[in-house]
């Protein structure tokens, strides 16, 4: 297994933790609780390519981008999360008025 696999799947594990402590936080939200855990596993598996053979996960080319390395523009992986975080919301809105629909209609 490369250096580049375990990264990612530590990613993923990390990501999944986060979203599950987001679900355990967020109990009184009702159906809302799950979006931001999708947002985070959205988020945490995005990749980016950053140079011309490596990918990263779109938020820490963001950090790294804004904060520790000078001179690189941090709003191409910033679009990437944009849009991806609008698909997930909209997909999101998608499948509740879906459910809202179907649970409207039971006797």
């Amino acid at each position: 297994m490369t250096g580049e696999a375990i990264a990612w799947i530590a990613v993923g594990v990390a990501g999944l933790g986060l979203a599950w402590l987001l679900y355990l936080v967020t109990r009184n939200w009702g159906r809302w609780r799950f979006l931001p855990g999708c947002l985070v596993l959205a988020w945490s598996l995005t990749p980016f390519r950053f140079d011309g053979e490596h990918e990263a996960p779109a938020f820490a080319v963001v950090i790294f981008r804004a904060f520790l390395e000078d001179g690189l523009d941090p709003g191409p992986p910033l679009v990437a999360l944009g849009a991806v975080s609008f698909g997930v919301v909209v997909v999101y809105l998608a499948v509740m008025g879906v459910l809202a629909l179907v649970g409207s209609r039971r006797p």
